[in-house]
């Protein structure tokens, strides 16, 4: 949507502005409608991909959003109660792919970062290698911080900082030795995927309040 310059208007922070849309709702509607002159569909391929790349929507994700948890996996997640016809569509526009991979991401941070340790996990599983060497890094980190303690090691000491150029150094041999890397950029890759499918697929529609029963 563009707004024309007014210089009588008030200028109105991003957040605050999004912040009142989805309070008023104004985003389901605006989800359902064509918001651009110009669809994917009648775009080139290149043209659209490109501009699809540009999006960034974890830019602005905060603290608060990271730790917030999952919602409800098959109430809200894949079926919000809806119908998948409902709840899921393709987006006809690069302005509402942009709208709805910002809102869900947002929305369902907690499910996202679940679902990227899942992947990763079955990609640690399918390469046994990389998880020794995952449990072999995790374990040699976790020894150094003990002995830290147990020795009374300062950080700013050069017996503290010789460990950890060594611990450094067998990490990154670990990483090369056991395939970490590898297991690591599949895993980012396919996580990406599938926050993106299901981000840009997800409609923007409020969970259906439940009616109370008297």
């Amino acid at each position: 949507m563009a707004f024309e310059r007014n210089p009588l208007s008030l200028s109105l922070p991003q957040a605050a502005f999004e912040k009142w849309l989805r309070d008023s709702g104004y985003l389901e509607i605006l989800d359902r409608c064509v918001l651009d002159h110009a669809r994917i569909a009648g775009q080139g391929s290149l043209a659209a991909l490109s501009k699809v790349i540009k999006i960034n929507p974890f830019a602005n994700l905060t603290v608060e959003d990271l730790l917030q948890k999952p919602v409800s996996w098959t109430g809200e997640f894949f079926d919000c109660g809806l119908g998948p016809w409902e709840t899921f569509s393709w987006p006809r526009t690069i302005t509402q792919v942009k709208l709805r991979m910002e809102e869900n991401v947002k929305r369902y941070t907690g499910n996202y970062l679940i679902l990227v340790l899942i992947i990763f996990l079955c990609f640690l599983y399918k390469m046994p290698l990389a998880f020794v060497g995952v449990a072999s890094i995790v374990s040699l980190w976790d020894t150094l911080r003990k002995a830290s303690d147990e020795w009374g090691l300062e950080r700013t000491s050069f017996r503290y900082r010789s460990l950890v150029f060594l611990s450094n150094i067998v990490t990154v041999v670990l990483m090369v030795f056991c395939k970490i890397a590898v297991a690591l950029c599949w895993a980012g890759i396919t996580s990406f995927l599938v926050v993106t499918m299901h981000s840009c697929l997800r409609r923007i529609t409020s969970p259906p309040t439940p009616q109370s029963t008297h």
